[in-house]
């Protein structure tokens, strides 16, 4: 059975989302690619490092409520206290 490969794949260490069009980062193991965002992630991979548990429902909300306030604030946090 063919592996199908999408647009953008996980990175099996960290999870971020890699463009697979073009990958320069790719190791092939057990008849799988996989596709890293980092040259640091794909040794890690290849020194038999272990992959990422796949985030749950809370972690996933974290990650959207970091982007959000990131967006409103800035880096820098909120100014409210001054």
């Amino acid at each position: 059975m063919a592996q199908m490969i999408r647009r953008t794949e996980p990175c099996p260490i960290c999870q971020m989302p890699v463009k697979t069009d073009g990958a320069k980062l790719v190791t092939k193991r057990d008849g799988k690619l996989y596709f890293f965002c980092a040259p640091g992630c794909r040794d890690k991979f290849l020194a038999g490092g272990r992959a990422a548990k796949p985030k749950g429902r809370w972690g996933r909300f974290l990650d959207r409520l970091a982007r959000a306030n990131a967006k409103e604030f800035g880096s820098s946090g909120p100014t409210c206290c001054g």
